[in-house]
């Protein structure tokens, strides 16, 4: 091969291992865990070396894109990989915060993550609806959005793959994909504690132990504990909402019962006690004072009269065996997920008793994935698989009202098989061709009841099934030794499912997707630019909306997503690195008729047509004394809406956010603090808007209701790692 396809693990810290700048925003969950859990298999604090390449380069990564260890810069997609310490070093602590760094992707919070990468990313809602981008933990299908909201915590890296991931990834991953990979037990015996104090009494507790207990057996355990009052204050109650309670923790262990066998035993579980993003009413109509209602002053009050709720559990255990039989690697991934949800809404936003909505939902899941990986020492290299997936869910949404309480439990079970393949094939020294297919099969057995007042009025049990052929064929050309373009067409799918409430059946969806990108190594490894155009035809683009409290999904005849996506990593000198991104997305509907008014020509909802990002961090030595670590981030994106109709009521500005860390680390020593400060200018901006209610509990689209991003977050860290 021209390039070298296996490039050396980099698992030491980077000063931005993909261009970007990070949030300010959304640090609802175990936040600076990952402070000291990923230090624990990374590095030393404090040790200049593993800070910053001694030669001033860009280091390279390792990603698994491709379901195969290959350099960042040699997989002919588009993925942005973020390490672990990256994620400290820029504040990424949650999915959330991902949209700020990386290029194309946008989260919005509406009491479960909605992930859209290049503006798909359907906001499901109930066991018969699934997401348009999917979340792998481990390898391991994640498979309810209101769980895929994970902390980045012990984390070693994080990859989003933008675009359909259909032959690989497979089932609901039509939008792209976020690959979040765990780190690995050490041989050496290692650790770390870390403390965070903020504001908003933040306290944040955390701890990693990893090391060898046996011969050939190496385990890794790591907790975290995290709380913060709340940032809204009810001037009725005097309860906080927006709070942080959660604990996590991960438990994995690896052995090798013989040469070439690996087997890793993962477990996992978290618990989450919080009153979640409450919606906030902008503006109060005379007839709600008028009706006792009360109005408070302040952008941060607000009076409820029920006190919200957002309750998760979930948790796993998994299996990888890895055989390395020479010309030939087989994989099996095994795992058993369960998830418990229960959500209480005020959906009014007053202190009155108007409407208030309450969710429950349990799921669990099994699934199975087999793998065999060719050789990739010759021209072609391949791999084979087979994934299977059982899912059983039953939710229930209670919507309550005076004198009217409407109960809809649901139960749905889906079954997905897939078998898919894929090979590179070296025709010449610099060019390569790639053919993939999978075939995709789903059936899901629904059933709902209707309840009104404790009267069963409504009921059935559907079921339906889908199949797909999913394509993909590229090419890759080495222009240069470390300047690499490529081009890809390929398909993506999403099954069909049932409407919560009443059943009716919603179409799949389909998109072709075809892209060109470069990616590039200059100057002597000192610039990383990597830059991608794409463009999809959609078909029966899935489209939720939200209708008095109940999602209703419908479908787009056709849509078409066009844009450009640059990124760039710079060293100018040794102790300076900046980078940037930049991505410009026009996503809007072709064919979409909503109640008889066609939306044709509209914008995607959160599909915000520019997003900017700026990043510098630089590192100052001190001497004899050690070194000060400074980094700041700037975030731009562009106003994006949040219903198809594009009704400016519901629409986001641009957001600018601002966010800051210093940090001191001592030579010779294995400790070191930081202070920092996330949206540092305090800026207020909406993550999610819905329709609120007037005086009499009716649905009114002229009174939205908001769910803003965090507000200015300040504090300072200890960590120390052995």
């Amino acid at each position: 091969m021209y390039r070298s396809k296996i490039a050396t693990r980099i698992t030491i810290s980077v000063a931005a291992a993909a261009a970007g700048a990070v949030p300010a925003a959304a640090m609802q969950s175990a936040s600076d865990a990952a402070d000291s859990a990923t230090m624990g298999s990374q590095r030393s604090v404090g040790d200049p070396a593993a800070d910053a390449a001694s030669d001033g380069q860009v280091e390279e990564i390792v990603v698994t894109a491709a379901k195969r260890e290959e350099n960042l810069q040699d997989v002919p997609i588009s993925v942005t990989a973020v390490t672990g310490e990256t994620l400290i070093r820029t504040g990424i602590s949650n999915v959330e915060d991902l949209q700020f760094f990386v290029p194309g992707v946008s989260v919005t919070n509406d009491s479960m993550a909605i992930i859209n990468i290049r503006g798909i990313g359907t906001s499901a809602f109930g066991v018969a609806t699934d997401p348009s981008t999917t979340v792998h933990y481990d390898g391991v299908y994640i498979p309810r959005p209101t769980t895929s909201y994970q902390d980045m915590f012990d984390v070693e890296r994080v990859e989003v793959l933008r675009g359909p991931q259909g032959v690989l990834f497979g089932r609901n991953s039509a939008g792209g994909t976020l690959n979040i990979i765990s780190a690995m037990p050490t041989a050496e015996l290692s650790g770390s504690i870390g403390l965070t104090l903020g504001n908003y009494a933040k306290r944040n507790f955390s701890g990693t132990l990893s090391g060898s207990i046996a011969p050939g057996l190496r385990a890794r355990v790591t907790a975290v504990r995290n709380f913060r009052d709340g940032i809204y204050k009810d001037i009725v109650s005097g309860r906080r909402y927006q709070n942080e309670d959660n604990l996590a923790g991960r438990f994995a262990v690896a052995f090798n019962p013989a040469d070439r066998l690996e087997i890793v035993l993962r477990a996992d579980g978290s618990r989450d006690r919080e009153t979640g993003y409450p919606s906030i009413r902008d503006f109060y109509p005379p007839e709600l004072a008028a009706a006792g209602a009360t109005i408070p002053d302040r952008r941060d009050e607000i009076a409820l009269d029920t006190v919200p709720k957002n309750n998760v559990d979930a948790g796993g255990v998994s299996s990888t065996i890895t055989y390395d039989g020479g010309p030939v690697t087989l994989k099996a991934i095994t795992a058993l997920r369960a998830s418990k949800v229960n959500q209480v809404l005020d959906v009014d936003s007053t202190d009155l008793f108007l409407r208030n909505i309450g969710f429950r939902e349990k799921s669990r899941s099994f699934t199975q994935e087999l793998q065999l990986l060719g050789e990739d020492s010759g021209p072609l290299r391949w791999i084979l698989g087979a994934f299977f997936l059982n899912e059983k869910g039953n939710d229930e949404i209670q919507i309550i009202e005076p004198g009217r309480l409407i109960a809809i439990p649901e139960s749905n079970t889906t079954n997905a098989y897939a078998i898919f393949g894929q090979g590179s094939y070296a025709l010449f020294d610099r060019l390569r061709v790639t053919a993939g297919l999978r075939y995709s099969y789903e059936k899901k057995d629904f059933a709902y009841r209707v309840f009104f007042n404790g009267e069963q009025v409504d009921g059935a049990t559907p079921s339906d099934s889908w199949t797909a052929w999913t394509p993909k064929v590229g090419i890759d050309f080495d222009i240069s030794e470390r300047v690499m373009a490529y081009a890809s067409a390929t398909r993506g799918f999403k099954s069909g499912g049932f409407q919560l409430g009443d059943g009716r059946p919603f179409l799949p969806e389909y998109l072709w997707s075809y892209e060109a990108g470069v990616k590039s190594t200059l100057f002597d490894r000192r610039l990383r630019a990597n830059a991608s155009a794409f463009y999809y035809d959609y078909t029966n683009l899935q489209v939720v909306q939200y209708i008095n409290g109940i999602a209703t999904t419908t479908n787009a005849g056709k849509a078409t997503i066009k844009g450009l996506e640059l990124e760039f990593l710079a060293r100018p000198i040794d102790r300076l690195s900046l980078s940037s991104t930049l991505a410009y997305l026009d996503a809007r509907y072709d064919v979409y008729f909503d109640a008889e008014t066609s939306l044709a020509g509209n914008r995607l909802p959160n599909a915000p047509k520019w997003n900017v990002t700026f990043g510098a961090e630089y590192r100052a030595d001190l001497g004899t004394v050690g070194q000060l670590l400074f980094r700041t981030d700037l975030a731009v994106r562009g106003k994006a809406f949040f219903k198809p109709n594009n009704n400016p009521l519901y629409a986001g500005e641009r957001v600018t956010l601002l966010n800051g860390r210093l940090t001191y680390q001592p030579n010779g020593r294995n400790w070191e603090i930081a202070v920092y400060g996330r949206n540092l200018t305090n800026e207020r901006y909406a993550s999610y808007k819905a329709v609120g209610t007037d005086a009499t509990g009716v649905s009114n689209p002229s009174l939205p209701l908001t769910v803003y991003g965090e507000p200015r977050q300040v504090g300072a860290q200890l960590r120390y790692s052995f």
